[in-house]
């Protein structure tokens, strides 16, 4: 019965979430091409690039193991931007692949320590990332109520053990990871001998378990966000 619960509060969440980003003039889609992701990140002027944990340059990301959602504005022209993407981590913590991966995603050297996070952190693992959000839709809280939406999709898409993404330290102490749903937060998320040109060793690592997910599911977690529970 807790299951059927869940999956009921996820449906209804998306579906708040869909029509709520309708009344603001925007539309969504579900996508599970990342060829088509990399070649609209590289058309959009005054966006970085895609990032190397979702490039084909990379990984062959399967439909199984990824999807992005895509918000466009009346005119067709894509806003905003969720990538997730899935790994099979069985007993191996975060903190051990980021020492396989991070290197040849980025170059520079990771140092054998890392944030408490990534040392528990392992099973089904999500990385979110490639939040973005034009501009001109800055006033709509965009990026929160987004980013909500995509955490909804993966849990029930994977019911990931956790999910985790990067934010800069800035956002962090704003208050940006809570309007994403981020109930934990760790400054300097990862640890570096020798820094890559693109990684910011200040970012913090933020994260959250199954329980987590679920919990947000149900509940309103933050006042002024949308969700009727």
């Amino acid at each position: 019965m807790q299951k059927v619960r869940i999956i009921q509060a996820v449906t209804k969440k998306m579906s708040d979430i869909e029509t709520t980003l309708s009344d603001r003039g925007i539309a969504i889609e579900m996508c599970e091409d990342f060829q088509e992701l990399e070649r609209i990140c590289n058309s959009i002027e005054d966006r970085k690039r895609l990032s190397e944990p979702f490039s084909t340059k990379y990984f062959d990301i399967l439909p199984r193991d990824g999807f992005w959602i895509r918000g466009f504005d009346q005119d067709g022209r894509t806003v905003s931007t969720q990538v997730m993407r899935l790994s099979e981590l069985g007993e191996t913590n975060l903190a051990t692949l980021w020492q396989q991966q991070l290197k040849r995603l980025h170059g520079g050297k990771l140092m054998t320590t890392s944030s408490p996070g990534a040392q528990r952190i392992n099973g089904r693992v999500v990385y979110h990332g490639d939040v973005w959000v034009d501009r001109s839709c800055a006033r709509l809280n965009l990026g929160g109520i987004m980013s909500h939406l995509a955490l909804s999709v993966a849990l029930l898409k994977w019911a990931p053990d956790f999910v985790y993404g990067f934010m800069r330290e800035k956002l962090c102490l704003s208050g940006f990871a809570l309007k994403e749903g981020y109930f934990h937060c760790e400054p300097i998320g990862s640890h570096w001998v020798e820094q890559p040109r693109e990684i910011d060793p200040s970012d913090w690592l933020v994260w959250m378990g199954r329980h987590d997910l679920e919990y947000l599911a149900q509940h309103k977690m933050i006042s002024g966000l949308l969700y009727s529970r």
